[in-house]
């Protein structure tokens, strides 16, 4: 006998694990759209008539994230969505994601915006792995990582977007608390979760409205919207730490549905009793390139003066 949906007895399309929800197509929607607005609302991450930067990808998650913040945002009539796209310069990657990221803003009636490593930073990703040290490399999710931060935010000021909106699902900020703890580092918890009403003069606001929805369920949304999605991973993600953790994580998942949840709130509980998140004043101009930064050189001119100190550049 075919399972029925949780909510509607409609014929079950998802099994979402964690919550024990048989759902079929529509309430897989409702239920994802409505969970998204909860946790923006939680959180206050939007307000009216904000001028939303999106960053796209081309994957499946910032997909869900573009697709979501349409249906919830397109009753506010002031209220704007800018899809971005930061094209790191990934040679038979970054391309195939681009495409799909147009077909998608094309299909919401949205013009995607797009920039490159190559016009902020000169150099392009490909570059940049090429230059590094290759006897003590840095790995190249860290190089990214920063560099990205950076292009997005100055990508998001040139748009004059009020904040910026990342498609981090809730294995991402799982395994992301799980990496600060591991790494000795739990006040980065704080640091990296700045609430909207704390900004820092300089920076654009972050904010992450799909939280806490899994990639499974942003995987079952996709393809119940039919969302067009770029699917083939980075070819340098192997290198990254975080790859240990998901295996991980994933398991305790599947084995104790509800952990990455319990690890997200224990994520929010340490944030709330160590709200000692830096001041504004704390922070500085970099000395090289005028970037706000906590310290005396930002992490983007460091890490390209790094480079060119050993004679890659």
């Amino acid at each position: 006998m075919p399972v029925q949906c949780s909510k509607c007895e409609a014929p079950a399309f998802y099994l979402r694990r964690y919550t024990a929800e048989a759902l079929c197509r529509t309430c897989l929607t409702e239920t994802t759209q409505e969970r998204t607005r909860r946790t923006i609302n939680k959180h206050k991450m939007l307000r009216e008539n904000d001028r939303i930067a999106v960053a796209i990808s081309g994957g499946k998650d910032s997909a869900v994230l573009l697709h979501v913040l349409y249906q919830l945002e397109k009753n506010y009539p002031n209220t704007e969505i800018v899809p971005l796209t930061i094209d790191e310069g990934i040679k038979g990657y970054r391309d195939k994601a681009l495409d799909a990221a147009h077909e998608l803003t094309r299909s919401l009636g949205l013009e995607l915006e797009v920039r490159t490593f190559s016009n902020i930073l000169n150099y392009s990703m490909d570059d940049i792995i090429e230059m590094r040290d290759v006897d003590k490399p840095i790995g190249a999710c860290s190089y990214c990582g920063v560099f990205r931060r950076r292009a997005l935010n100055l990508a998001a000021t040139e748009l004059g977007a009020d904040v910026i909106a990342t498609g981090h699902t809730l294995d991402d900020e799982a395994q992301t608390i799980m990496m600060n703890m591991m790494r000795g580092d739990s006040l980065r918890i704080v640091r990296t979760n700045r609430p909207r009403n704390k900004r820092i003069e300089g920076l654009v606001p972050r904010i992450k409205p799909i939280m806490e929805i899994t990639e499974r369920d942003a995987v079952a949304y996709a393809h119940n919207k039919g969302l067009p999605y770029h699917d083939v991973p980075c070819p340098y993600a192997s290198e990254a730490y975080r790859n240990d953790l998901r295996t991980f994580l994933n398991e305790m998942e599947h084995r104790r549905p509800g952990t990455l949840l319990a690890i997200l709130r224990s994520g929010e509980a340490i944030t709330k009793a160590l709200d000692v998140s830096t001041e504004a004043s704390e922070f500085q101009h970099c000395e090289i390139c005028g970037s706000i930064t906590s310290t005396r050189i930002c992490k983007v001119c460091s890490l390209l003066d790094e480079l060119t100190k050993k004679g890659n550049v």
